[in-house]
Parts: structure tokens; sequence; C-alpha cells
């Protein structure tokens, strides 16, 4: 009776501790469905097939780098300046490939290098020269963005047929894009829950001095942390080429902010050591439908501005209210 007594009452604590950690997340699906529901009954084109691979389309351009996004703020890192390494990324690519077949490869070898450079120069600040995560990739932000606009402030370059008739490929009524970002999902989900280097991005997180303690090779995994960041931000940048056709250097902006709202409507912990895969997948899903819905109701771009940034308040306040 005592154990059966035991587990009976131990029903409800385990109810309010699965409430209390993944309550937030259910808030921000139902939300969703909302929104759904919202959209369904005041415009008969919203559920429409091309308008739902439209919003898959858009919400996996800002879901991929929001992965990178929410796997820096887990080592209680951040990267502000993953929307100007769109931006240069879209212009150098472009340029590269200069609309020939033969130049995607180049084109995307140079983007992804770019995004291994920048993420080893985040990495070797931070680690070695000990500057906060915020101020170096502010500082990387400003000049990233004015190397873009000093490569061109203006479309530049042209992006290749192949390229341009990757953004319209479907598997099925799925945009590959779309695909390729829950294949991205699915597989960041397996590395924090099976690989060490997930454990040690926690371990980080959590408590450097603990994790450097217990043999985490802290250093190597801030490197790790964010070239990843940089990368998913280079293919953003590659993706948004292959819709625009050319490199357009007023793409990236707001990024950083769009990514680390995502991040935190899905629950991941702005001082690090929690995050939440399907909590981002929600959070970008919300901004998305968010926006799209907004600009079918024909609502102004300044009202638009006002919900998103009521958004952010509200992500905020829940995330402080679950964790008080």
């Amino acid at each position: 009776m005592n154990g059966l007594g035991g587990i009976m009452g131990g029903q409800p604590q385990a109810r309010a501790l699965f409430l209390r950690r993944n309550g937030p997340i259910i808030m921000v699906y139902a939300f969703i469905l909302l929104l759904i529901v919202i959209g369904a009954t005041q415009s008969e084109r919203f559920l429409s097939e091309r308008n739902l691979a439209n919003v898959a389309r858009q919400s996996a351009f800002l879901g991929i780098v929001a992965l990178g996004q929410m796997l820096v703020i887990l080592t209680a890192g951040i990267d502000l300046s993953v929307g100007s390494l769109v931006k240069v990324s879209i212009l150098v690519s472009a340029i590269v490939m200069n609309g020939e077949n033969a130049n995607v490869v180049p084109a995307i070898l140079a983007a992804l290098a770019l995004g291994v450079l920048v993420g080893l120069v985040h990495g070797f600040l931070i680690n070695e020269l000990r500057i906060a995560p915020f101020i170096v990739t502010l500082a990387s932000l400003v000049i990233l963005k004015g190397i873009g606009l000093t490569i061109s402030s203006s479309p530049v370059g042209k992006a290749s047929r192949e390229v341009m008739m990757f953004y319209v490929q479907k598997v099925g009524p799925l945009p590959v894009i779309a695909l390729m970002f829950f294949v991205l999902v699915l597989l960041t989900m397996l590395l924090l829950r099976y690989t060490v280097f997930g454990k040690h991005l926690v371990a980080v997180g959590g408590h450097v001095e603990v994790a450097h303690l217990s043999g985490v090779p802290v250093k190597r995994t801030r490197y790790a942390v964010y070239v990843l960041c940089s990368l998913t931000a280079v293919v953003t940048g590659l993706l948004w080429l292959s819709r625009m056709g050319v490199g357009d250097p007023a793409i990236g902006d707001g990024i950083e902010l769009q990514t680390i709202t995502a991040v935190i409507i899905g629950g991941t912990s702005l001082f690090g050591g929690r995050a939440s895969v399907l909590g981002t997948l929600g959070g970008v899903l919300l901004l998305g439908i968010t926006a799209n819905l907004l600009v079918m109701l024909g609502v102004s771009q300044f009202i638009q501005g006002l919900i998103q940034g009521v958004i952010i308040v509200a992500a905020v306040a829940l995330y402080k209210q679950e964790g008080d």
C-alpha cells in the first residue's frame, strides 16, 4: 500500500514537473494551432498548397540558422553576427557563381570557407582573449555588415539556373528546402541526446568551471559550436540566393534577433545549459506563420513590427515565469 500510495502521490508531482518543464513549449504549439484556425477562417488562400509551401520555405530559412543559434546559446553564448554573415555569404556566392553552373561548387566552397573562418575568429576571441561573446559577435555584426555593403550596396552577381531551380524543388507536396530543415532538426536532436559533443555543449553551458574540471574540452567545444553556427548562417545565405537569384545586400538584416526570439520562445535558457530542439522548431513556425498571416490580412509593416515586438516580450515573460 505504501508503494502504491507513493506512486499515486507522485503522479501529481510528476505531472506538475512535466508541465513546468514543457508548459511554454505546449503553449507555443497551441498558439500555432490558434493562428492556423484564424488564418483558415480569415483567408481561403491560407491553407492552399502554394501558401503552405511558402510558409515552409520561409520557416526553413530562419530555422536553419536558428538551430545554430540555439547551440551557441546552449553553451551560454550568443551570436549576433548571423544576419550580417548571411548578407556577406549571399553576396560572395552570387559573385563567384556569376550565373554559371560550372561555378556552383566553387561558390559554395567559398561561402563555407567564409563561415568556418568567421566561426574560428569568434572562437579565438572568446577562448584565447576571453572577450564576452556578446561583444565579439556584436563587433562582428558591424564589421561583416560593413564588408557586405562595401562589396555592393545594390544587387550583384547571379545564381545559376540549377541553384534557382533548387528553390522550387519538391518531394511530394513538401519543398526540398523544408525537408532539409526537418532533417537538420532531427540530426540536432540526435546530436544533443546521443553524442558526446552534445553532452559537452550542455556541460559548458551549465557550469563552465565544473565542465573544465570534469575533463570537458571547453575551448574546443566553443570553437566547434561557433563554427557550426556560422555554417548554418552561410547555408541560409546560399538558400536565399536560390530564391533571389542575385546577391541582394538587403538580405540578412534582423535575422539575428529573429533567431534569438525563436530560440527563447522554444524554451532554451539564455543562461545556457538547457535547450529544446522541438521548442526552437515551434518558435520558428510561430514566427513564420505569424508573418505570413499578417501579410495575407494586409496588416501594415509598422503594425507587423509592433506585433512581433509583443511576441518577443511575451516570450521573455513566459520564460521568466517558467524559470521562477
